[in-house]
């Protein structure tokens, strides 16, 4: 388990705001998360056996370091750690016949510890855009590789392979597999992590730009274009998880700097905020007090954040470490 502490990021929660907050996702108190990322998942699959007795120490330092919240990884590349209406299993967990989610997901509820399924939306595959790669379930494979090249656009590439978020139906895609989620798990939480856009290059979803650009008397420009189509999936993912039937949390975790997030990611986090597309937002908060570029050092990075959760009382802010 060794492998586990290493690898995994920690959370803590900020103090940023009154103690009269009603409707905030967690209380105004210390609390301990975990990240358990796909990567790790997938070294515990080595077999069945050794599956079992990684969950039980994993389970074991949960409880040693006072967690109460774990984020697990069910969706890193388009895939998914269960049998999925909509994506193809990972390799590791097709080798099993049973829902490895689901038991984690009662194993660590049976320890008082809550579960939020934690998804990659947009990405597919990364440091290659060979399409070849890809599981031939893949909604990505199946769209570039059916008789009708419309649906084409909803996959890029940039130095990978990418869902186009300006699409609806990626939008539908993506969407659907949370009401899945939601419907079939006794999920505590949705989880977003920080890829978003993957460039600031025109040429990445330029089709699906200049046709947005045809059927616009006054469109936006590609800037606050694309961050409206991230918008749009955010505030709609939101509003699935707030019609659940049961209390479930919609938290982002964006990247350090929201300059980097407006600019960069098309991901107004501000707005989000402000809105209450979310209840937890979690920069990862990577940098030390020391970091030789002070704008990007612990501390400021913070205020800037702490700035922005001030904007909604009824929004958590969670801090995002790296145990590395």
């Amino acid at each position: 388990m060794k492998r586990i502490i290493a690898v995994l990021a920690v959370f803590l929660i900020m103090l940023c705001s009154c103690t009269t907050r009603k409707e905030a996702a967690f209380d105004n108190k210390a609390s301990v998360g975990m990240w358990l990322t796909y990567s790790e998942i997938d070294a515990m699959l080595t077999s069945e056996k050794e599956f079992y007795a990684e969950c039980e120490e994993l389970l074991n330092l949960c409880e040693q370091l006072g967690t109460e919240n774990i984020y697990i990884h069910i969706r890193a590349y388009c895939d998914s750690l269960y049998k999925s209406q909509f994506f193809p299993l990972t390799e590791n967990a097709s080798k099993y016949d049973f829902d490895i989610f689901e038991y984690m997901l009662d194993a660590f509820h049976q320890k008082g510890i809550k579960v939020h399924a934690w998804i990659n939306p947009y990405r597919v595959l990364t440091l290659s855009s060979d399409v070849e790669k890809l599981n031939s379930e893949s909604p990505a494979y199946k769209w570039l590789n059916d008789e009708n090249s419309e649906n084409d656009v909803n996959v890029c590439f940039f130095n990978g392979i990418y869902l186009n978020p300006a699409e609806i139906q990626v939008q539908k895609l993506i969407l659907d597999g949370i009401k899945e989620i939601i419907t079939r798990y006794d999920v505590d939480g949705i989880h977003f992590d920080d890829y978003f856009y993957p460039t600031t290059d025109a040429e990445f979803d330029e089709e699906s730009y200049l046709r947005y650009c045809r059927s616009n008397d006054r469109p936006l420009s590609l800037a606050d274009w694309r961050r409206t189509n991230v918008d749009v999936l955010i505030s709609s993912c939101n509003s699935i998880v707030k019609n659940a039937g049961r209390k479930v949390v919609f938290s982002v975790s964006p990247a350090a700097s929201a300059e980097k997030n407006y600019n960069e990611f098309y991901a107004d986090i501000e707005k989000w905020v402000e809105e209450g597309f979310v209840d937890i937002i979690m920069p990862q908060l990577y940098f030390g007090f020391e970091y030789k570029q002070k704008e990007f050092s612990f501390e400021n990075q913070l205020s800037e954040w702490k700035k922005i959760a001030k904007k909604n009382e009824g929004v958590s802010l969670v801090i995002g470490l790296a145990t590395y």
